[in-house]
């Protein structure tokens, strides 16, 4: 029968939201934040800043024999293994702050991202289910916006959602106004699940345009 590795387990206690906030944060700081601003602005940014996670967690946890950090282990896109038992399973998602200021994004429908969380803490509860250990479950959402306020600031810039980090610019008053309602919003969301953090990003700028990120961290109770 495979044995756990006692001292990961004793290594991973330390695994909280806080803890999992204060290492993407450190993950991020050898990129220089106008590089970060420009992956924000122009399209995907989840599974780079994923594998630049599992970098950070691969250097610095006391990892031996069979351990390791899964990237798509068994399709979570983050897990923390002791052989074929999972230790910590994490997803991650990217969204921006209008989708989660918008009430009918957060969770008023069927693509919300209540839904994409229920979704990705089923296929956790299932593989945890499956397992001989009791894996620890997080749930991470990063919120960006970029500082879009004419259409001319994005028409020729290939911002990805740049109609859209308008609109919520404009809805709200300010750039300042839709972070805190994007924020508050998801943390209300997340906290019915477990205990959860959140962290400001260092981002810099996309050609002019101010980007600003969160990272949000749920771990199920």
């Amino acid at each position: 029968m495979e044995m756990l590795n006692n001292q990961l387990l004793e290594n991973l206690k330390v695994f909280s939201p806080e803890f999992l906030a204060d290492a993407m944060k450190t993950a991020l700081a050898g990129t220089p934040e106008d590089n970060l601003a420009y992956l924000f602005a122009t399209g995907k940014n989840e599974l780079y800043l994923r594998d630049l996670l599992a970098v950070h967690l691969h250097n610095t946890l006391d990892l031996v024999d069979d351990d390791f950090v899964g990237r798509e282990w068994r399709k979570h896109d983050l897990s923390i293994n002791s052989g074929n038992s999972p230790m910590v399973l994490i997803e991650g998602k990217s969204y921006i702050h209008y989708d989660a200021a918008n009430d009918t994004h957060l969770e008023g429908g069927k693509n919300t991202i209540k839904h994409d969380l229920e979704k990705d803490l089923a296929k956790c509860e299932l593989t945890r289910s499956k397992s001989k250990g009791d894996a620890k479950i997080f749930f991470t959402a990063i919120l960006f916006t970029v500082e879009v306020i004419s259409p001319r600031s994005f028409r020729y810039k290939n911002l990805t959602y740049g109609q859209y980090h308008r609109q919520g610019i404009k809805k709200f008053g300010s750039l300042t106004a839709l972070r805190e309602k994007g924020n508050s919003n998801l943390t209300r969301l997340l906290s019915r699940y477990g205990k959860t953090t959140s962290a400001q990003l260092q981002v810099g700028q996309y050609r002019g345009l101010s980007v600003v990120a969160d990272f949000h961290v749920l771990q199920i109770n």
